[in-house]
């Protein structure tokens, strides 16, 4: 029970942490306390790091095989994106057969982002204009952070996603008097906060990496493909005012919270077609996942059942990638399954298809100043 308690308290903490970051978001948008803090960072990171000197990855710290991989991390890449994000849930009653399924209105973002060195970055808003019919499928709020860290052979990732405002996506299969003429069943007092950290680690390192396939911080000079192995952690936090189910479930299965984190182990495989400046990736990631945490329902606070469960990721892309110039097209999907009580079965898919062009440079001075001081 101390252990949950414990579990707890970090939930909290990255509810407090969510909204800091809320409150960060309307600084950074606004254009005259963008410069302000624009200047902050200048000014004052460089002095911190004076007095504190954290560990951080270092540039290319392994040799690969240069007939295979080009590296340009020591250029400073300025892309725009245009993300369309997903984000759904389930609920199972494994015996009846009958399911809820939750899904997100979701946006197209726009934004910029960097890579240099070790480190990639994306910020994006979502207008709320480039939703569907707020009518049919309600309004979603979302909030969404990404970055990558380079850690020598490997790579690390780690996203914040925040949603608030669900539509039930069958309602024909749940309500026999839904017509398909009528908007979907909303449920605006839904949330959802997930938190979660990524780390990949290739076998063939020498001629493939993921840092270059995935995030683009350089480019395969032929085509070529590696096993890999990643380890995930994911913190997932839904709350709502009411159950997300009707009474024909079991009162488990009437859920209204849940705070839950998911360990899990990936291992497959991931190859890119080279033919010149072009380049296409496949991947896909097969796994397990062990839950804990707390679900509350009508019956209670109940705790998922410590077993095993399946968790697939999938990544793919397609583009242009030259010395300068790169764009193209990024696909990701997670979906994880988690076993609960009386034989309910918790559902979670997330993902993103993004379409992003880039221009690399020589690094601005200011830039070198700052990253030199971390």
């Amino acid at each position: 029970m101390q252990g949950l308690c414990f579990f707890d308290a970090i939930v909290k903490f990255i509810l407090v942490l969510y909204r800091f970051l809320q409150f960060l978001k309307r600084i950074i948008f606004t254009p005259m306390r963008f410069v302000l803090l624009g200047f902050f960072f200048i000014s004052f990171l460089p002095s911190l790091g004076q007095g504190l000197k954290v560990p951080l990855p270092t540039v290319e710290t392994y040799e690969y095989d240069t007939s295979y991989i080009e590296s340009f991390n020591s250029k400073f890449a300025l892309r725009f994106v245009i993300p369309r994000r997903i984000e759904n849930f389930s609920i199972k009653d494994t015996r009846s057969n009958k399911k809820y399924n939750y899904s997100s209105n979701e946006h197209y973002g726009v934004g910029i982002g960097f890579t240099y060195r070790w480190l990639a970055v994306d910020m994006t808003i979502n207008p709320d204009f480039t939703q569907r019919d707020v009518t049919r499928y309600g309004n979603t709020k979302e909030f969404n952070l990404k970055g990558s860290a380079y850690l020598k052979r490997n790579l690390l990732d780690v996203y914040l996603r925040s949603y608030k405002g669900y539509y039930i996506s069958n309602p024909s299969d749940i309500f026999s008097e839904w017509d398909s003429e009528q908007p979907y069943p909303q449920r605006q007092d839904i949330r959802t906060l997930g938190w979660g950290i990524n780390y990949t680690i290739p076998f063939n390192w020498k001629k493939y990496s993921p840092k270059v396939t995935f995030v683009l911080d350089g480019k395969l000079k032929k085509s070529a493909g590696s096993f890999m192995a990643i380890s995930s952690a994911y913190f997932y936090h839904l709350r709502a005012d009411s159950s997300i189910t009707d009474n024909l479930f079991a009162p488990e299965g009437q859920i209204h919270a849940a705070n839950m984190a998911l360990l899990s182990g990936l291992f497959g495989y991931a190859y890119t077609f080279v033919y010149k400046d072009f380049y296409a990736t496949l991947s896909a990631f097969p796994g397990l996942t062990l839950p804990i945490g707390t679900v509350y329902s009508t019956a209670g606070s109940e705790h998922p059942r410590f077993t095993a469960n399946f968790k697939l990721m999938l990544r793919g892309g397609i583009g242009y990638n030259s010395d300068r110039w790169y764009t193209g097209i990024y696909v990701i999907f997670d979906v994880n399954q988690v076993q609960l009580p009386d034989n309910i079965l918790l559902g979670n898919g997330i993902g993103e298809i993004r379409f992003f062009i880039a221009y690399r440079l020589k690094p601005p001075k200011v830039v070198d100043k700052v990253m030199d001081k971390l």
